[in-house]
């Protein structure tokens, strides 16, 4: 893997541009990349920890129905899960820091991850979604009985007004925003590939 120096010096070898400037260019590439990178990680870590505090609650605290530990189990699945993805995506973007000597090679594999996140971010959460919607609908059994009826209403409501807000306005907003990065991303290293292709010895020319 190439130091990220050395493949500044790569890149500053090419034919000149007064349009481009690179060491703008990997500054900015190596900003997002990083900041995304971050993001997914403690992405990773904060379900690390919810899925612990859960396992002690279920340990330590005695249910009044069945329907409450199944809940539980739900909502610790599906952390599971999105701590899984979040992890390999993370992953995979910190290793992809050897591409960037490659240009065409780097946008194929952000094109690719970009595909992957709005499969996950869209598709996939939506099956997350119904699975944690069906945890707190198993949840409100118990609560039926432990609650007045108005603050059980009350908490019904509060549930899927926080889906709604969850779903329409803030997941909307880190998708616009995680793909806004990666497409800069994108978009910068197309700004330079014609001139990078034509200089680069890994093309044997």
């Amino acid at each position: 893997m190439k130091g990220f120096e050395e493949i500044q010096q790569l890149w500053q070898k090419q034919k000149p541009d007064p349009a481009v400037s690179f060491d703008t260019v990997l500054q900015r590439i190596k900003s997002d990349k990083s900041a995304l990178a971050k993001k997914l990680f403690w992405q990773s870590i904060v379900p690390c920890l919810v899925i612990i505090g859960l396992v002690w609650i279920s340990l330590t605290v005695a249910f009044a129905t069945w329907t409450t530990y199944l809940a539980v189990s739900i909502v610790i699945g599906c952390l599971c899960y999105y701590t899984v993805n979040q992890l390999i995506d993370y992953r995979q973007l910190s290793d992809s820091q050897s591409l960037l000597s490659k240009p065409q090679q780097y946008i194929h594999y952000l094109q690719g991850f970009q595909q992957r996140r709005n499969r996950f971010n869209t598709r996939h959460y939506s099956i997350y979604e119904a699975c944690i919607a069906l945890a707190f609908a198993l949840y409100a059994v118990e609560m039926y009985f432990a609650l007045s009826f108005w603050f059980f209403v009350s908490f019904i409501v509060f549930v899927v007004f926080w889906f709604l807000i969850c779903h329409f306005v803030f997941m909307k907003q880190y998708i616009r925003q995680e793909n806004s990065r990666i497409q800069q991303m994108i978009e910068d290293l197309q700004r330079i590939h014609e001139q990078f292709r034509d200089e680069d010895p890994a093309d044997g020319r």
